[in-house]
């Protein structure tokens, strides 16, 4: 299968590009950086590098009516890449609308190609988040839960209707809407999260009553591998872990498997005072339920925390 894929040199795309090389599939990324320079770095993976800037039609809208199948994964990390962004890019009115166009624009430019091409693809994968559903103490999010109304919501929101078009173009169009934590000790949250248990200070994030959203990165990449082989699987899909968690949960099984003290709670106050309103990140709860994706038959091999953990850190 040929398969286009924007943010391909993400944290998530990466792994994914790896796997679906791996598996024999023929690999084109559209990147913003140099082609020849990324074509150079990875000679050895055989991914296809193309230029695009994310925003306007250009020479990269033939590999669209040449693919089978385009997986969105573009869009500016909401955190930051390392813990001085996680502190100092604080979101702000334009560091929003950064965010929002990195996301939006990029999925209006990928619809506006299938588009206008002669050739379709047979099937369009959007990234989503699990922001989508907002926070709520209690409420179980499955796919038919309803949006929450902050910031992260409305933009999870609109992102997904970029796409909307597809559906009536006769693409299957799935939308995958991924955990809040994806594990993985090359990227996403997790290294942030293991800081203090290095030094002995571990512990629940506020009062470790929310619910922690979270997927391994193995079986994150193999369940959108699984839909993307699925004629039958179309609309959303909660990409995340089946054993729901609570924060306080979390740290007391990441303690065990790290055998490193978890009792030392991080006050509200002060993930407010160093992350403005980006705190809402680490202190959300949300119990999201991958329904739609075991309903499927999708079998992990991480279903728990500390599976997941123990896989991770045992030998690292």
């Amino acid at each position: 299968m040929r398969i286009t894929i924007a943010g391909g040199t993400g944290f998530i795309g990466t792994v994914l590009t790896r796997e679906l090389i791996q598996e024999g599939h023929q690999v084109v990324i559209l990147t913003r950086s140099d082609p020849q320079r990324l074509q150079n770095r990875d000679a050895g993976g055989n991914p296809s590098f193309v230029q695009w800037d994310g925003e306007n039609q250009g020479d990269w809208v033939s590999e669209i009516g040449r693919s089978h199948a385009v997986i969105n994964l573009a869009g500016e990390n909401i955190g930051g890449k390392s813990l001085a962004e996680l502190i100092t890019r604080r979101w702000t009115p334009e560091r929003k609308q950064t965010l929002r166009r990195s996301r939006i624009t990029s999925t209006k430019a990928l619809v506006e190609a299938v588009k206008n091409s002669p050739t379709k693809p047979h099937t369009y994968i959007q990234a989503s988040a699990v922001g989508y559903y907002g926070s709520h103490p209690e409420r179980e999010m499955d796919e038919n839960a309803p949006a929450g109304s902050d910031f992260l919501a409305d933009l999870c929101v609109e992102w997904e209707n970029a796409s909307a078009e597809l559906d009536r173009l006769g693409v299957r169009r799935v939308i995958v809407r991924i955990a809040g934590i994806v594990m993985s000790l090359e990227g996403g949250s997790l290294p942030f999260i293991l800081l203090p248990y290095r030094f002995f200070l571990g512990g629940p994030l506020g009062n470790g009553k929310q619910w922690v959203s979270w997927i391994h990165i193995h079986d994150l990449v193999r369940a959108i591998k699984f839909l993307l082989e699925h004629p039958s699987a179309q609309g959303v899909f909660n990409l995340c872990a089946p054993e729901a968690v609570t924060n306080s949960q979390f740290s007391q099984i990441l303690g065990r498997v790290l055998r490193k003290p978890s009792f030392f709670p991080t006050p509200t106050f002060l993930f407010r005072i160093l992350f403005g309103e980006k705190a809402d990140l680490l202190l959300a709860s949300q119990k999201q339920i991958p329904k739609r994706l075991l309903d499927l038959g999708f079998e992990y091999h991480y279903p728990t925390v500390e599976s997941a953990l123990r896989n991770l850190l045992t030998a690292s």
